[in-house]
């Protein structure tokens, strides 16, 4: 029988936690309503040339069960992976589980009914992130959008002018994980050639926003959160990476070119000023990572960054009219070059 579903799981060194992952969408189960059979689904995973044995776990359960088919590819990144997947995939929607998360056994069921019963070409659910070693309270994130479903039309009057970049800081009203949808195949073919295996920060924001603007109808199960998101505390080392100034304007780039292509609405205040949101962010990542050192360690990276011509532009054009005055003040002196106030904020309000 043809799958209805095609859920799509990327795989880079993940040994640990593939089993779990692979088995909890085995295990999906639902209620039958409305007359609707549960969804026939397979399992596609995307090998991306890993070497700690998840390989052979992928060919292991490729042996053992028919609705699970696995591919071998040169290891190119994440986008490219689910992209190959996507590609090989037969069931007219796709889903996404990342190889160290799991989900829960009534997933796809419900959002495969709601995309039934609303006739939407995306489905979204919400996400719980998992703290491995429980150093953190578990949090929770879905969509803020006020209504369940959406022509359109309907986006682009209600949702689009918060969409990207409500006017507080980091203030969006996508929730951009690709994880936490059910989309129709179709769409996300048409859409492929916008999503750049280059960009490392935001990859499925790029996916999610060129998706979202092209949908005829979005469906929202609010309150639904069958996700797990694990956050593995042992890799999120104080590390800073001088890159992610790079990478950030990657995925800003991106986001106006799929702004420009599409062609809907006037998208790109709200795109620099979420990558003005990100830079404070980078600011704050790279002082609390030099805190030991001092100010003077910090100061030429945060004179980097205040320099950048794009973090200029985006200050000068920023227009967030909901930031707390802190948030105000510590742009100020972004701009006007006042490193010290900005290491001192940082140092003393923050921890690591």
């Amino acid at each position: 029988m043809k799958p209805m579903i095609s859920v799509i799981v990327p795989v880079y060194q993940a040994k640990e936690y593939l089993r779990p992952c692979v088995e909890s969408i085995l295990a999906q189960r639902g209620e039958r309503k409305n007359h609707l059979q549960e969804p026939v689904i397979e399992i596609v995973l995307v090998d991306d040339e890993s070497t700690d044995g998840s390989e052979h776990i992928c060919d292991e359960y490729a042996g053992i069960y028919e609705q699970i088919r696995v591919i071998h590819k040169k290891n190119e990144g994440l986008t490219a992976a689910w992209k190959t997947g996507v590609e090989l995939a037969q069931g007219e929607y796709v889903g996404f589980v990342d190889s160290d998360d799991w989900i829960a056994p009534d997933m796809y069921a419900r959002l495969y009914e709601k995309a039934v019963e609303t006739k939407a070409d995306i489905v979204c659910c919400g996400i719980r992130h998992i703290f491995q070693d429980h150093s953190h309270a578990d949090w929770d994130d879905e969509m803020q959008f006020p209504e369940d479903t959406y022509t359109q039309q309907e986006m682009r009057g209600k949702v689009y002018p918060s969409f990207i970049n409500d006017g507080s800081f980091m203030g969006r009203g996508l929730q951009p994980n690709r994880v936490s949808k059910l989309v129709k195949r179709s769409l996300v073919m048409e859409n492929m050639y916008l999503c750049h295996n280059d960009v490392t920060v935001g990859e499925d924001y790029q996916f999610s926003f060129a998706i979202f603007l092209e949908a005829p109808k979005i469906a929202i199960i609010k309150g639904f959160l069958p996700y797990y998101y694990r956050i593995n505390t042992t890799s999120m080392t104080g590390a800073y990476d001088l890159r992610y100034m790079d990478k950030i304007k990657c995925m800003k780039e991106q986001l106006l070119r799929i702004s420009r292509v599409k062609n809907v609405y006037p998208f790109e205040q709200q795109i620099w000023n979420d990558f003005l949101c990100l830079v404070v962010l980078h600011i704050k990542g790279g002082i609390m990572a030099q805190k030991k050192d001092g100010f003077w360690a910090a100061r030429k990276n945060i004179k980097r960054v205040c320099e950048d011509a794009d973090v200029r532009k985006a200050l000068e054009t920023c227009n967030m009219d909901r930031l707390t005055k802190a948030e105000r003040l510590f742009l100020a002196f972004m701009k006007l070059h006042f490193y010290f106030p900005m290491y001192l904020a940082v140092s003393l309000y923050f921890k690591a």
